[in-house]
């Protein structure tokens, strides 16, 4: 009950910074935390849910006659805890959601700050240093070409997210104030354990790769399946917390940025 009333004030605690932010409606940086409630919130109710289910199974939950139909749904209820398998398959798939959905909420956000930011001779710069190969190759092209080809260039190349954080992070003189290399390093991590949980569910490939946080120990082995060593059952809230520090310090660098724009999502 203790970690259930953490992460209920958690939602609180999240509530009070969109309130008090100083961000204006429709800005990508309050729209952040918008998100970032929504997701610890559906975190949180699944939590609730598996409590629930427990209390069904011990019978300190009961049910009157009058909804004796729903019998066999809630039987399937206090069967996730009342199986191993279930029960583990379930809190997998929690953490998962909560880590995925973070990490896409944090690199959209940081994504959306730096296409508002940037200058167009800055952009060009990364895009010439991330295919300086090709440009190379193609140095005695007619001026003319080598412009075309700088233009399609500058529409397809991927700028990762490691770029983007670096440049702002240094926008200003001195304006982040934790330390941007820990930071750049945990972001990569992320980027990791991302596409190996998401594109290919826990199967990597790349280059080994170890590393540590909060009592866990992430093992990245080529052709192998991610090795997680250590006991923190909240390990992926933790990741939450860093990566929403971590946008607490970029924010401090955007403080001259009256509004970014959030895009119109359809709805």
């Amino acid at each position: 009950m203790e970690n259930l009333n953490k992460l209920h004030d958690l939602t609180l605690k999240i509530k009070s910074i969109i309130r008090t932010v100083e961000f204006r409606e429709n800005d990508v940086r309050k729209a952040y935390f918008e998100n970032l409630y929504s997701i610890i919130n559906e975190f949180y109710h699944g939590k609730i849910f598996f409590k629930i289910s427990q209390e069904i199974k011990n019978r300190t939950i009961k049910f009157d006659s009058s909804i004796l139909e729903l019998q066999p749904h809630v039987t399937r209820i206090y069967e996730i805890a009342d199986h191993e398998l279930l029960s583990g398959a379930y809190h997998n798939e929690l953490n998962r959601k909560l880590f995925v959905d973070t990490f896409t909420n944090f690199e959209t956000t940081l994504s959306f700050c730096f296409e508002d930011i940037v200058t167009d001779a800055d952009l060009e710069g990364m895009v010439k240093d991330l295919n300086s190969k090709i440009l190379r190759l193609c140095q005695n092209l007619p001026d003319e070409e080598k412009m075309h080809l700088l233009s399609e260039l500058k529409k397809n190349t991927f700028i990762p997210l490691s770029r983007k954080f670096r440049y702002l992070s240094k926008l200003n003189k001195d304006c982040y104030p934790e330390d941007a290399k820990s930071d750049l390093e945990f972001i990569e991590f992320c980027s990791k354990l991302r596409n190996c949980v998401s594109h290919s569910a826990g199967y990597y490939k790349g280059k080994d790769y170890v590393y540590k946080f909060d009592r866990i120990t992430f093992i990245f082995k080529n052709g192998e399946f991610l090795e997680m060593q250590g006991e923190n059952d909240y390990v992926f809230l933790k990741i939450n917390e860093r990566l929403t520090n971590i946008m607490y310090a970029l924010c401090n660098c955007l403080k001259h940025v009256d509004f970014i724009k959030y895009p119109d999502d359809g709805f």
